[in-house]
């Protein structure tokens, strides 16, 4: 982000969008709580949607630093998948209204709906690497490693969203063993 004005806007755009939701907020409660006047938010941004995009954009940068960077390129599939969900749940919770914007808002109106999956397309490529790289190892035995990426993304996101609006001080890093098990070793008991 550009400039502190920017910053301070970005912020009070997460705030506002998280309490009001997309259709109820206003630039004018934007910019109250940025305290700038409406005019700058207008200057940086055209339209409630613009802010909405600058955003997603963002947070999906942050996304791709926050988790992407932590996964050790030297470990084993298994080991790399566990750190994305790990660490996903991580970035969920230091980010709680921000996500809860992005995985509310984003799955409302199509173009948000596009839009947001067109970013999100290079962070879920990375957690297909990582599977064809344990596929190509033996390590890992995946059919449609597309599938597979999308759903360990969305089955994180999802429960974490569930949390996030049940209770916002839960700890969500309690949820990744079972996560962990669930997505990577699947359901069924070795044993049968």
């Amino acid at each position: 982000m550009a400039s502190s004005r920017t910053r301070r806007i970005f912020q009070a755009a997460i705030d506002v969008f998280s309490e009001y939701g997309f259709e109820k907020a206003t630039m004018d409660e934007i910019a109250a709580r940025a305290g700038v006047a409406k005019g700058t938010v207008y200057y940086h941004f055209k339209s409630k949607e613009d802010l909405f995009v600058f955003l997603v954009e963002e947070g999906t940068k942050l996304l791709h630093e926050q988790v992407l960077a932590r996964i050790p390129a030297d470990a084993k599939a298994e080991q790399r998948l566990r750190v994305v969900i790990r660490e996903l749940l991580a970035f969920f919770r230091a980010n709680r209204d921000f996500c809860i914007i992005i995985l509310r808002e984003a799955w409302g109106e199509e173009g948000r709906q596009r839009e947001f999956r067109r970013m999100l397309v290079h962070f879920v490529h990375a957690i297909r690497e990582i599977i064809d790289a344990g596929v190509a190892s033996g390590e890992l035995m995946v059919e449609a490693p597309d599938t597979v990426s999308w759903s360990i993304f969305g089955a994180v996101s999802n429960t974490a969203l569930h949390y996030l609006f049940m209770d916002k001080e839960y700890d969500l890093l309690s949820l990744s063993p079972q996560l962990e098990r669930s997505l990577i070793h699947g359901f069924v008991s070795p044993a049968l």
